[in-house]
């Protein structure tokens, strides 16, 4: 009997964008363009005559039908990775999937996964991006980093305060001495932490300061990076940073008025298929977060 199959290119695309909450990621990691995983899923939406994705300011989110979708699409493709694994004789290989937030997978897990994996060569570690609460994250993980508590198991392992930043170029133009100095540059945001300028304005006593412009980015690392290109000044979680920071390519101001933010956590999921390699994950990150605390108090 002819099997009715939507198009399997369609299908990789919605699932990779529905597993990311984001055209853009799915785009990097399928090596095409955005507008070409766009007019994928509009293809499979055509294909099925449902929505699956809404767009929500830059990311998506998964409709009811997409959710369930996403979840069949997620076991179908794993089912075909695990089967092509056996005939090339790779099923030796464990996959761990971490669930984490863009920016500190990005600035400071993804650097620090080559030790890991020195360490455990049989495991295949998968990444998704998501700063969503775990009670809205649709797609299977083993593991999930968040910054803040994520119920009574999970463990704390790095701890962040955060401060302004520029680049060096940016400061000899235009030197910042006090905190009034900042209202002569363009301030950088992050929608995804949107309070960080007024709450460390707030500490340093002047609530009321506004840059000359404002220039507002989705994730963190967006801000960030257009720090390092010296389009103006951004609030920079010192973890996040430290790369940067020790490169010469950011600069840290009013290192005396840092603000506290909340502590990153890990949570191995209860019902992970993979326990075992999720717990020695969860160890070899509370390892990292207690070498970067040595590291950055030497």
């Amino acid at each position: 009997m002819r099997r009715s199959l939507p198009p399997l290119n369609a299908v990789k695309a919605f699932e990779s964008a529905g597993r990311h909450q984001s055209l853009t990621d799915a785009a990097a990691e399928l090596g095409v363009t955005h507008g070409a995983i766009s007019r994928q899923i509009k293809i499979l939406e055509d294909w099925l005559g449902v929505r699956l994705l809404i767009k929500e300011g830059r990311g998506v989110v998964l409709t009811a039908q997409g959710r369930l979708f996403l979840g069949e699409a997620t076991k179908l493709l794993d089912g075909l990775a695990a089967a092509s694994q056996q005939l090339t004789g790779r099923q030796d290989r464990r996959v761990l999937r971490i669930n984490a937030p863009q920016t500190f997978t990005m600035r400071w897990l993804i650097p620090r996964l080559p030790d890991f994996t020195a360490l455990h060569p049989e495991i295949e570690i998968r990444l998704a991006a998501s700063i969503l609460p775990l009670d809205k994250v649709s797609d299977h993980h083993d593991v999930a980093i968040r910054r803040g508590a994520l119920g009574a198991s999970s463990m704390a392992f790095l701890s962040e305060t955060c401060l302004p930043v520029a680049s060096p170029q940016l400061l000899l133009s235009m030197p910042v001495h006090q905190v009034q100095d900042l209202k002569n540059h363009t301030l950088l945001h992050a929608e995804s932490v949107p309070d960080l300028w007024q709450r460390w304005l707030d500490r340093a006593g002047q609530p009321g300061l506004s840059g000359k412009a404002q220039l507002r980015f989705e994730p963190l690392y967006h801000s960030i990076q257009a720090a390092v290109d010296g389009a103006g000044i951004a609030m920079g979680p010192s973890a996040l940073v430290a790369a940067d920071v020790a490169a010469g390519r950011l600069v840290q101001l009013f290192a005396d008025m840092p603000l506290a933010m909340d502590d990153f956590h890990v949570l191995v999921a209860p019902d992970s298929s993979n326990f075992r390699d999720a717990k020695a994950f969860e160890r070899w990150l509370i390892t990292q977060g207690q070498r970067h605390q040595h590291d950055t108090n030497t």
